[in-house]
């Protein structure tokens, strides 16, 4: 009797282990998209989620003037940071350091 419970334990702890091993890998998929896109003189980024657009900025964050991003790259990467952000469920806010950390140009002309 006492191999039959530990057999059954056993089983059930496998089967406890590989549900969680793929919800981990489900869950590890993001359901944001993002989209780089130009605008005046510079480019944008868009934020969906199920092909619903959540963000759209077409200026630089966390600094006053209106400036779009100097290239693709950097407003791929503020994209990417925001939907890390969004998928650790952090406030997808910018900061003047961030921008910084992440080497955003923030004059073109330079």
């Amino acid at each position: 009797m006492k191999n039959v419970l530990k057999f059954a334990f056993g089983i059930g702890l496998i089967a406890i282990i590989v549900v969680i091993f793929f919800q981990t890998n489900e869950s590890s998929s993001s359901d944001y998209t993002t989209r780089v896109y130009p605008v005046n003189s510079g480019f944008g980024y868009e934020i969906s989620i199920h092909n619903k657009v959540l963000i759209k900025q077409d200026n630089i964050p966390a600094i006053q003037n209106e400036i779009p991003f100097c290239n693709e790259d950097n407003a791929n990467t503020i994209a990417s940071l925001v939907v890390s952000k969004l998928e650790n469920k952090i406030a997808p806010t910018i900061s003047k350091a961030e921008l910084k950390e992440n080497k955003i140009i923030l004059n073109c002309l330079n």
